[in-house]
C-alpha cells in the first residue's frame, strides 16, 4: 500500500507551516509551494481541504496567506491523513462470501486500528524540518 502524494504533501506543506507557528507569520502559496517543490495550483486544492477541518486558515489581504489551525504539537499524522484521505484503510466485508473472508476481515480491520493508533500518536511537531537545504553540498555523501 502506498499513501497516496496529496496526503503526502498535505503533511510536508503542513511542516512548514509548523516551523513559523510561534512566530504567528501568515506564509504565502507560493513561499510554501517554493519550499517543497510543489505547484502553487496543486498546494491551494490541498490547502482547501485542509481549511474545513480547522488545520489550517487562510487570511485574505496584501499579507494574506495560510497558517496552522492550532498549535502543532496538537496535530497529528491521523488528522492531516483523515482530512485528506479519509479512512486510511477500509474494511472489504461487503458481499464478500468464502470461508476465509471473516477471518480476512478481522484482520484488515486490526491492521486499521493499529495503523491509525500509530498515525495518532506522531505529531505535526516532529516533522518540522531542519534549516539546512536539502541536497545541498554538506548533504551528500562522498
Amino acid at each position: 500500500m502506498r499513501l497516496p502524494l496529496k496526503t503526502e504533501y498535505a503533511c510536508q506543506v503542513m511542516a512548514q507551516l509548523a516551523k513559523t507557528y510561534a512566530t504567528g507569520e501568515v506564509r504565502r502559496v507560493e513561499e510554501l509551494a517554493t519550499a517543497e517543490g510543489l505547484s502553487p495550483n496543486y498546494l491551494v486544492q490541498i490547502l482547501t481541504q485542509l481549511r474545513p477541518v480547522g488545520l489550517v486558515v487562510s487570511k485574505r489581504g496584501k499579507n494574506g496567506g495560510y497558517l496552522l489551525g492550532r498549535a502543532p504539537e496538537t496535530i497529528s499524522l491521523a488528522e492531516i491523513a483523515g482530512a485528506m484521505e479519509g479512512d486510511i484503510l477500509i474494511e472489504t466485508s461487503n458481499g464478500i462470501i468464502g470461508m476465509s473472508s471473516e477471518k480476512v476481515n478481522q484482520a484488515w480491520a486490526r491492521a486499521n486500528q493499529e495503523l491509525q493508533s500509530a498515525l495518532s500518536e506522531i505529531c505535526l511537531t516532529e516533522l518540522i524540518p531542519d534549516d539546512v537545504e536539502p541536497n545541498s553540498p554538506q548533504d551528500w555523501v562522498i
